[in-house]
């Protein structure tokens, strides 16, 4: 709820284009710093995979899962189940942005190179649950 409310106050502020440029960039920031604890302990890319669907679910972000990921090529698809911010934007359904700049910020560290995070399905726009491609 504060983070939705945060969400507007953004919006209000500026304009919700402008809110969602400043919440995907904060989120690369918080993405990469993620990626920087996780790979101290993890050992391979699927481990850190593993860590951060752990890490996210026990802090009440929701419930990630990695589908068809190529570590080679660095693509694939993330679902993510009961999404506290889709939670939150219910009643402003515009998608996820911090959500898919802390994807973005944390695949671009695990693969090396820069990603592109689409969302491709929002629960706050009436869709079951949100998922997202990389590439």
């Amino acid at each position: 709820e504060t983070f939705g409310q945060i969400e507007n106050a953004l919006e209000l502020i500026f304009s919700p284009s402008a809110a969602s440029v400043i919440l995907h960039t904060a989120a690369m920031k918080c993405g990469v710093h993620s990626y920087e604890r996780i790979s101290k302990v993890a050992k391979t890319s699927q481990d850190i995979l593993n860590q951060l669907s752990k890490m996210k679910r026990e802090e009440n972000w929701g419930e990630i899962s990695f589908i068809g990921v190529d570590f080679k090529r660095g693509n694939g698809k993330i679902r993510i189940d009961n999404s506290f911010e889709a939670v939150a934007r219910k009643s402003n359904p515009l998608g996820c942005y911090f959500f898919r700049g802390f994807l973005t910020g944390f695949l671009s560290e695990l693969f090396k190179k820069s990603i592109t995070v689409t969302e491709d399905k929002c629960m706050s726009k009436r869709n079951p649950y949100c998922e997202f491609t990389f590439q």
